[in-house]
């Protein structure tokens, strides 16, 4: 994969990821869980922010970006939900991790790309935190904590 396939690539996956991610905020919001609902959509607001800058970065490379995005499913049970941003966080970290030797020759990528990663890990850890909670106090007690304000 060439350093403009991959970096499309994310652009796609961003974008799939932010508009997947709104749509899950809007139906934890609606069934009351509004403070894991602002989580997800704060999730889905710096998905977003991350695939202009990456269809920034194509530009100021010389490349015009595509309208594409990555379908993601949309989950209603919280549990399921969380347990898909793991595994797809899980996997994501190493291939962005590999593929940070594509841009040895281009600091402005690379730089943007590690913090992407530590993004994407920061993400990770809350989604583990998140579903260890619920394992420990069970689903139930999980869902009442992510009521109200």
């Amino acid at each position: 994969m060439t350093k403009i396939e991959f970096l499309q690539e994310l652009a796609k996956g961003w974008f799939g990821n932010s508009q997947q991610h709104s749509i899950q905020a809007e139906i934890l919001r609606q069934r009351g869980f509004t403070k894991l609902a602002d989580k997800i959509a704060a999730e889905s607001d710096e998905e977003w922010n991350e695939a202009k800058q990456v269809n920034a970065r194509l530009i100021e490379l010389g490349v015009t970006p595509k309208v594409e995005l990555v379908e993601y499913p949309v989950f209603t049970d919280v549990k399921e939900m969380l347990e898909y941003d793991c595994k797809d966080a899980a996997q994501a970290l190493p291939e962005m991790s590999k593929a940070l030797a594509l841009f040895a020759d281009d600091y402005v990528s690379s730089s943007m790309i590690q913090q992407f990663i530590v993004d994407e890990q920061d993400h990770f850890n809350w989604v583990r935190q998140h579903l260890t909670l619920m394992e420990e106090i069970g689903k139930e007690n999980y869902l009442i904590e992510q009521m109200g304000e």
